[in-house]
């Protein structure tokens, strides 16, 4: 019997020191321990601070169930030949400007700066912005309660870290970020950069829910503060299968409030 019992407790101890280290491949922010701000009904805000990995920026998203839903969901709703076009449409930096400038708003003005390749970078969707999209939308399903949220990523090259500040509600739109702003600042005046501005758009059905890789009016009126007040280096726009990225140099040819 004593055999017995030790035997099991080798392979308890056996199986507990085989079992792998997590990783950024894995839903790790679900996980991480979040410092947080303030809260007030919905409303969240508070960060993440993990170790710097270069798993963080590649494609495998790891564990995304949300956003695993809502493609599937997307592909049932569209069916497969909208579907792709409606994706390939919003990736697409190709396009012909046709359009005097005259004749379009000024959120369709950039659009095209995007649309036409003239502004910005297209890129599929890495690791760590997935991570932060899914775990809002686990929440609230994009299709049927659909949000935004704030997402502000910086850096200490010293400690090779990340703190990633979040905020969001249950409404379309997300709250005002001036507490996470003032951490931020506290933060930048000890050594950490202010490097992503990170939020998703999404469109109603009659324009097939897929958010749209350009900045609003206030998209772009909110980054040039942002480059004036606290020196970000680019701001990032997913839809959920790609992302835009902008360089603060950038920020000055879009149209804004």
């Amino acid at each position: 019997m004593k055999i017995q019992i030790l035997l099991f407790y080798i392979i308890i101890i056996g199986a507990t020191a085989c079992k792998p280290a997590k990783t950024p491949s894995e839903s790790f922010l679900k996980e991480e321990s979040k410092v947080l701000l303030g809260q007030e009904g919905t409303s969240e805000f508070f960060y993440w601070e993990i170790e710097n990995d270069e798993r963080l920026w590649g494609e495998e998203l790891g564990e995304v169930d949300g956003i695993t839903e809502f493609r599937a969901s997307l592909k049932i709703k569209l069916g497969e030949l909208r579907y792709r076009a409606t994706i390939e449409k919003e990736s697409t930096q190709s396009l012909d400007k046709g359009i005097p400038d005259h004749e379009i708003d000024g959120d369709s003005k950039n659009a095209l700066l995007v649309h036409t390749g003239n502004t910005g970078k297209i890129r599929v969707i890495n690791h760590l912005e997935a991570q932060i999209l899914n775990y809002q939308i686990v929440k609230y399903p994009l299709l049927s309660h659909p949000t935004e949220f704030h997402g502000f990523i910086v850096y200490n090259p010293k400690k090779n870290k990340f703190r990633i500040y979040y905020g969001a509600s249950d409404s379309p739109w997300p709250p005002h970020p001036d507490l996470l702003l003032v951490e931020i600042e506290k933060d930048i005046k000890n050594g950490w950069l202010l490097k992503y501005h990170l939020h998703n758009h999404y469109e109603p059905a009659s324009n097939n829910y897929l958010g749209i890789l350009a900045p609003s009016l206030a998209d772009a009126q909110y980054y040039k503060m942002l480059s004036e007040n606290f020196d970000i280096e680019k701001a990032l726009i997913t839809n959920g299968f790609h992302t835009l990225v902008i360089d603060a140099i950038e920020f000055t040819e879009f149209e804004s409030h």
